[in-house]
């Protein structure tokens, strides 16, 4: 009976590494679609796609698969909400061809995640004239307002901690004074408020979403946990620790609705396991 016992124990072990093995290979290339419906203060349908997290990843050449499915969904607006390129690869080709190919499909607007602001100070290059000739709107504590179809939008964009002091390595007064100055001016409208914040910890993890006057937030980071377990779910968010509470979905507050996706790539250190990329898609329904 013991020797059975020996027997079975390194075949479970070979058959659980051959299953994460698996799942880290099928994670990098397959990708998942998921659809909200929401209802707004507006006066025709809208569809918005979020993109987040994609570190460079390519699905099929020149992410290919990827821009087929987004046109198969039709959108009306593109909204990609950082961390798109990895912070120490110079190389942001991958970025800049999907942009320009979703730019011919919708209108793309997008905001920084950490990774954009960490490149941009160790190459000592601005990403936005780049990013804007690809065809994209650059929020970067900025915010415009929009007239689509009757609707009345405001959209804003913005890294990290809304309305919490960030400082960067250097001490950047102005930096920090310019995204107070954004906080209190994108707040201050009878618009709908749209937020692409990149960094979800204070909308969910502080509970902001049931304090400021915003409507909607699209934020990543979290990975979804970056390695999923059945029946628990995600294991690790960057800010929060192990098994956080949150790591992906629709939370419905008052005033703030937050989209949290799970992203479609990683960095080169963590893989995905059991965690496909994802595409989120929310349907913008007049409430009356």
């Amino acid at each position: 009976m013991k020797k059975r016992t020996w027997i079975w124990i390194p075949a479970a072990l070979l058959a659980l590494t051959l299953l994460c093995l698996l799942s880290v290979f099928l994670s990098a290339r397959i990708f998942t679609v998921t659809k909200y419906r929401i209802y707004a203060p507006l006066e025709q349908p809208m569809r918005l796609v979020q993109l987040s997290d994609l570190h460079n990843s390519e699905f099929g050449e020149d992410n290919a698969r990827l821009v087929k499915r987004i046109r198969a969904l039709k959108p009306d607006l593109i909204l990609m909400t950082g961390d798109m390129i990895n912070n120490d690869d110079p190389d942001i080709s991958v970025l800049l061809e999907l942009t320009q190919s979703l730019s011919g499909i919708a209108p793309v607007y997008c905001c920084y995640g950490n990774h954009e602001m960490a490149w941009m100070e160790l190459f000592d290059t601005d990403l936005r004239p780049s990013l804007e000739q690809a065809g994209a709107t650059v929020l970067d504590a900025e915010y415009c307002d929009l007239d689509w179809n009757g609707n009345a939008l405001r959209l804003g964009g913005y890294e990290g901690y809304y309305r919490a002091p960030v400082m960067t390595s250097h001490g950047d007064r102005e930096k920090e004074k310019r995204e107070f100055e954004f906080f209190q001016e994108f707040e201050h409208t009878d618009r709908y408020k749209i937020l692409l914040n990149h960094i979800p910890t204070a909308w969910l993890d502080w509970e902001y979403r049931d304090d400021y006057n915003v409507d909607l937030v699209f934020s990543g980071h979290y990975h979804g946990g970056q390695i999923r377990l059945p029946l628990i779910g995600g294991l690790f968010a960057p800010n929060i620790g192990y098994f956080p509470h949150y790591t992906k979905g629709l939370y419905a507050s008052i005033p703030a609705k937050v989209v949290l996706s799970a992203g479609l790539g990683s960095n080169r250190k963590i893989p995905r396991i059991n965690n496909p990329g994802e595409i989120v898609c929310v349907d913008l329904i007049p409430e009356k």
